[in-house]
């Protein structure tokens, strides 16, 4: 009965399908699920999805991100999960926000919960070389999705802790980015936000022209209007006063 643990054990994450393809038979593809749960050999994620198990501690063999990233065929680690993975995140988040065109529930596993986001561009997601299973937002994007969505970086002061560990970032690929939303509001935030960051990341006064001329004329909040309470004229936006005053407070939580 155990002679398709080494095959499980290369695909780390599998569905009925691929234990069927083994199997060649539904019943035999159930009852080989069943029997290799019972004995602690696999665990399931959830509905559909299982992992092959440590032979030694009957533990989950593959990560949250490889978990997160097979989901769904399209979905891949976004926001704060991916400044987690990219090795920027200032706080531990028990939730990890992942993309997808195909929309799914969200879940917990082993203490972990899996959120649900939609995919809003298919640019700037890529299968890093070392990770093969993992499919994570780029740096650029992963900015970009920050800045849309500062919730799911966890915050203002998150994001502000996380940006101030960039030391360089790829402004064509930005201003890429940034396009494809097609949003006025993404360039107000992003051209407020990058540039307490232009010497750090690098980046050049044309970059910050760009977001100024596709900002509008729309006043905005940057966040609640009680913290948002200072207003920016270069960029239409009422923020904070100085946002880096956050890495003044320092400070790290478990979310």
């Amino acid at each position: 009965m155990k002679k398709y643990l080494e095959e499980l054990h290369r695909l780390r994450i599998f569905s009925k399908r691929d234990v069927l393809s083994l199997t060649q038979d539904d019943n035999a593809a159930k009852e080989l699920l069943r029997r290799y749960k019972q004995i602690g050999l696999i665990s399931q994620i959830r509905r559909n999805l299982y992992s092959a198990n440590d032979l030694a501690n009957r533990t989950t063999l593959a990560t949250k991100f490889e978990i997160a990233s097979q989901i769904t065929p399209s979905a891949y680690l976004s926001h704060h999960a991916a400044l987690e993975y990219h090795g920027l995140a200032n706080q531990v988040f028990y939730e990890l926000y992942v993309s997808s065109e195909e929309r799914f529930n969200n879940f917990e596993y082993e203490g972990i919960s899996y959120t649900y986001c939609q995919s809003g561009i298919s640019l700037g997601v890529v299968n890093p070389p070392l990770d093969s299973m993992v499919k994570v937002s780029n740096l650029e994007r992963t900015v970009i999705d920050c800045i849309d969505s500062i919730g799911r970086s966890g915050g203002l002061e998150e994001l502000v802790m996380c940006f101030s560990l960039i030391t360089y970032i790829k402004e064509e690929q930005l201003l890429t980015y940034l396009n494809a939303y097609r949003k006025q509001f993404l360039f107000q935030k992003a051209g407020f936000i990058l540039s307490y960051f232009q010497k750090e990341m690098k980046l050049s006064d044309d970059f910050f022209k760009e977001c100024r001329q596709k900002i509008g004329k729309s006043i905005r909040y940057l966040t609640d209007t009680s913290n948002s309470n200072i207003y920016h004229k270069e960029w239409k936006l009422y923020a904070p006063e100085n946002i880096l005053s956050y890495l003044e407070q320092g400070g790290t939580e478990y979310v």
